[in-house]
């Protein structure tokens, strides 16, 4: 039976904290959210007696969350927070709700991680499409939760 439950990814809650306590929403920056990484390590071994591999399982690798969003240039507006903490090599937490943050709903956490690039603003000059900038933060996990 084919399911009745999809949902697009257009209203998704997005939000950053330095300290993972207190957050604040950036959605209406926001244009991209992807997560990557976080592959579980393997080991391998052949013995004499049989055909296949034994297989073990280790430790997972870190994960990397992406964020794209529109840059603008108030003090507090979510680029220079992200700036300020890529350049001071600081804490930043994201976090986003797929179906837009209500109560019931589910709410993905990263752990604390460091910004790993450079996010500065960048464009095309024959483009009228806002200027973006994107973001890159790697954690060592991600959370699910259930919004209260």
């Amino acid at each position: 039976m084919q399911t009745t439950g999809g949902f697009s990814f257009k209203e998704v809650e997005v939000g950053i904290s330095t300290n993972g306590s207190s957050w604040t929403d950036i959605s209406g920056f926001a244009a991209g959210v992807s997560a990557g990484g976080g592959d579980r390590q393997t080991g391998e071994v052949y013995t004499f007696d049989g055909d296949t591999a034994i297989i073990t399982s280790g430790k997972r690798e870190p994960l990397e969350v992406t964020v794209k969003a529109v840059y603008t240039e108030g003090g507090s507006d979510p680029f220079e927070v992200i700036r300020a903490a890529y350049e001071a090599g600081s804490s930043l937490y994201v976090r986003w709700s797929p179906k837009g943050g209500d109560a019931s709903e589910f709410m993905f956490t990263s752990a604390v991680g460091v910004v790993t690039n450079a996010p500065y603003p960048v464009g095309e000059s024959g483009s009228g499409d806002p200027t973006m900038f994107e973001f890159t933060v790697k954690v060592a996990s991600i959370t699910k939760s259930v919004i209260a």
